[in-house]
């Protein structure tokens, strides 16, 4: 199991990623294009301009997510990884029901996996109905991140999908 602390939806202090040995796996760190745009999060209490990215140990970026700013739209990402041997645009939107926890699914490497959380419980990400991994927040200071590889056969992947969930989970 990973765990990281991060600090709030605002901060762009990384927050690095430990596996259970207590080895350093990489960062995550909220970024913003424009310093007016972290200006305009401050106001909007972090919500709009969700950018972020996730290094590895080597401090190699692996993954990078940008949130479409459309207030009148679904929530959607935009994401890149690089990572494996080829990289990768993923495309993420949100596709709930009644507002009552999250849902949404992507393509990736030809197949379709489904990021589901309830409320309360641990987030799941699955393929075709079989779980890769598992990510959960704390709700109280210190806040902390907490993220499980259960299928070891995405073993390269499991920085995007330490991200993805990051990204659509924490920002949301």
């Amino acid at each position: 199991m990973y765990e990281y602390r991060f600090f709030n939806t605002l901060s762009t202090k990384p927050a690095t990623i430990y596996d259970e040995n207590e080895t350093v796996i990489g960062t995550v760190t909220k970024t913003y294009i424009k310093p007016v745009h972290k200006l305009f999060d401050l106001l909007l209490k972090g919500r709009v301009f969700v950018n972020y990215e996730v290094k590895d140990s080597k401090a190699q970026i692996i993954f990078k997510s940008k949130k479409d700013p459309n207030l009148f739209k679904r929530k959607q990402y935009h994401l890149n990884y690089y990572g494996g041997k080829n990289e990768s645009y993923i495309h993420l939107i949100d596709k709930k029901s009644f507002d009552i926890g999250e849902q949404t699914s992507f393509e990736y490497k030809g197949g379709t996996y489904e990021l589901k959380k309830s409320v309360g419980g641990w987030a799941q990400l699955k393929k075709d109905d079989y779980l890769i991994a598992e990510w959960k927040s704390s709700l109280k200071v210190p806040f902390k991140a907490y993220f499980r590889l259960i299928d070891k056969t995405f073993k390269e992947d499991e920085l995007l999908f330490l991200g993805l969930f990051h990204t659509y989970l924490h920002a949301s």
